[in-house]
């Protein structure tokens, strides 16, 4: 009956640039340093290493060999040691963050390197079709630049992806041997994904550059065109000999059958030293060291948690209605629309979730699917690049409106920034590729997803801002901008960590919750639906217009707003349950999709494409979860030690104000800002 859309699951915006896991603790050496002295040898150690990683590989891209990893393990060594000299107790609080960081990174990359198969210790192995490596790295090289003098300082990147992409095929091949190869189900999507890869026309990724080169250059340039011409028939080459290997002789020798979703040989758990490297993988990306197990109970916990508060909603909601069956508008496959009952209340009075989730999927609450025609607003201009003008015009007045009610709000909660951000459409000719919506901090935009087959429901306006926006990612950004701390080394600046970023933007969904987005809070700190700060107001809203009339009421359009922040928590549970299931307790590409599918509203296409993530991107998808559960519980202790000491403003500047860190560090810096404030 109901057809759920494919949103296209968010990709993250960026990858980890360090490995990470390790204690985090106060013991140090005993050198008779003094605190200025040991801050100038912490930061000499940080020039010195990054100085000598630079020499040992200078690539444009970095080689991906076993000797590069072995020498890079012996550098790991050589400055963990010499920063295990300076006395950190000399150290300020400041600079043990930086101190705690910086080992962190040594011990778990020296961790990874002592491991067999050194080359799982890089996110380059293995590359598939949720991050495509090759993909992304011949675009690079081949990519368009604007002067003859740019292309002639590109030429050696060229010639470098060539030399990386070969080692590539090297380790697939060695991984072939060793038998620690992706499986049949993966290779399949990772082959068809780099097919824009091996293209040889002129627009093609790795000719786009030199096809522009041969319109810029002149009679004295000719020897660089032939230069530049060679590299990319060999880059070509290269990609065309990977991408063959891996469709034949690779996916020959690969566990189980193409195409077979109830495979439950997937994992790498199921690899030779397969539960080892899993648990790096996991430490480097969630940083607060809890096994498989452990995680896996964890995400288990939280979402029958969080499935409970889904039936609240879906109760407050029918209780609204007064009626126990709810009815809407969809479409079927043949594009007319009909009219469904969803039976939200059993007759033995329990909540049915799936019939809820099926009535949140139902046209009425998406923009461009809901019958309404919206124009002439002042985002009319905006919206030509959109694919669905009506659909964009709609939704960035209602993302707007949520944007301009909550400003006020936030600001009591942050320090002051002056950067603002803008609302983006998506052009459509990307709008089938780049997700539902990101924040790019070097343009200060978030990017909206507005067409109607790939973006998010009218639901999910309130926390997608809070996330992406203010006081989410946006924040972050601004936060490194206007507050950098006097002296951040160099090293620290360019240090990246998934838990921490997206941590802190869950923690910002949550927040909504403490600022009254929802409304008044209960005994249990839950929303009441009533008097909420954020779009859904009980004056100066009329119900019978607002996102085409889909809320009866102020009340009603705060829960059914909740309920969007409930259902993105829930993907964020889920995702500890299902990489863990499918990496350490042998899950099948259905098993994820049927979990995810009994837990939470996502559409049937957006399960799809996430059950295929998390096969692919091992690990990576604890992360969120486990950065927002450490910041959630320093907040908690926060606020019971210092009691009516504690500042939102001030905590939340000391989480935010040095940047990306593991959530261990995370742990001790808040806990001496705590000590501090006694």
């Amino acid at each position: 009956m109901k057809k759920r859309y494919h949103r296209i699951s968010v990709i993250a915006a960026s990858i980890v640039a360090s490995f990470a896991l390790a204690g985090c603790n106060d013991d140090s050496s005993s050198t008779n340093t003094d605190s200025k002295d040991s801050k100038v040898a912490m930061h000499a150690v940080f020039d010195d290493y990054q100085s000598d990683m630079k020499e040992l590989d200078g690539s444009a891209l970095g080689q991906v060999t076993d000797e590069m990893a072995a020498s890079r393990q012996v550098l790991d060594k050589k400055y963990l040691a010499e920063l295990e000299k300076v006395d950190r107790n000399q150290l300020s609080d400041e600079d043990k963050i930086y101190y705690d960081t910086f080992k962190f990174d040594r011990d778990l990359a020296i961790r990874g390197g002592d491991l067999p198969n050194q080359r799982f210790g890089t996110f380059d192995i293995p590359s598939t079709h949720f991050y495509n490596y090759i993909e992304s790295n011949a675009e690079y090289a081949g990519k368009e630049l604007k002067t003859v003098k740019e292309y002639q300082d590109h030429l050696a990147v060229v010639q470098d992806y060539t030399r990386w992409v070969t080692n590539l095929h090297d380790q697939y091949i060695q991984g072939q041997v060793e038998n620690t190869q992706l499986p049949k189900v993966l290779i399949d999507r990772y082959v068809a994904s780099s097919a824009e890869l091996i293209k040889d026309t002129d627009d093609a990724m790795l000719k786009v550059g030199l096809t522009h080169l041969k319109t810029l250059a002149g009679d004295d340039d000719k020897l660089l065109v032939l230069q530049y011409e060679r590299a990319v028939d060999e880059a070509l080459a290269a990609s065309k000999a990977i991408v063959t290997y891996l469709a034949g002789d690779y996916k020959t020798a690969a566990r189980g059958t193409a195409g077979d979703i109830t495979d439950k040989n997937i994992g790498w758990g199921d690899l030779p030293n397969g539960k080892v490297w899993y648990q790096w993988q996991l430490d480097r990306n969630s940083t607060i060291g809890k096994s498989a197990d452990e995680l896996n109970k964890l995400g288990e916990d939280l979402v029958a948690d969080a499935k409970a508060e889904m039936e609240r909603v879906a109760r407050f909601i029918a209780d609204k209605h007064s009626t126990d069956t709810l009815t809407a508008k969809w479409l079927d496959d043949k594009g007319a629309e009909q009219t469904a009952s969803y039976k939200v209340i059993n007759a033995d009075k329990t909540v049915n979730l799936s019939n809820f989730f099926d009535y949140l999927n139902s046209e009425a609450f998406f923009y461009g699917r809901d019958g309404r025609t919206i124009s002439g607003t002042e985002y009319a201009k905006a919206c030509e690049v959109a694919s669905s003008k009506t659909a964009c015009e709609a939704a960035l007045t209602d993302y707007y409106k949520f944007k301009n009610d909550a400003n006020d709000v936030v600001a009591k909660y942050f320090k002051a920034i002056k950067t603002d951000y803008k609302i983006v459409p998506i052009a459509a000719e990307r709008e089938l590729y780049d997700g539902v919506a990101s924040y790019s901090g070097s343009s200060t935009s978030f990017n909206l997803n507005t067409n109607p087959k790939y973006s998010l429901q009218k639901w999910n306006v309130s926390t997608l801002l809070l996330h992406e926006a203010a006081p989410g990612h946006h924040f972050q950004n601004a936060y490194s901008l206007e507050y950098p701390p006097a002296d951040k080394p160099e090293y620290i600046k360019g240090v990246w960590y998934t838990a921490y970023a997206e941590g802190w933007a869950l923690y910002t969904e949550w927040l909504g919750l403490e600022m009254g987005i929802y409304g008044e809070l209960n005994a249990n700190g839950k929303p009441t639906f009533k008097d909420g700060t954020g779009m859904c107001k009980t004056t100066g809203v009329d119900y019978t217009s607002f996102q085409g009339g889909i809320y009866a009421d102020a009340e009603e359009c705060n829960a059914i707003q909740y309920f969007g922040s409930l259902n993105e928590a829930q993907l964020r549970n889920m995702r500890l349950a299902v990489d863990t299931g499918i990496h350490a307790k042998g899950w099948s590409i259905q098993d994820a999709r049927n979990y995810m599918d009994a837990n939470s509203a996502l559409g049937d296409g957006d399960i799809a494409s996430e059950s295929f993530r998390y096969a692919a991107y091992v690990g990576q998808a604890v992360s969120y979860k486990s950065g927002y559960l450490v910041i959630k519980e320093m907040l908690e202790k926060a606020q019971s030690e210092l009691g009516s000491n504690f500042s939102w403003i001030e905590f939340h500047d000391q989480l935010l104000k040095y940047g990306d860190q593991p959530m261990e560090v995370v742990e001790t810096s808040i806990t001496n800002w705590i000590a501090s404030k006694k």
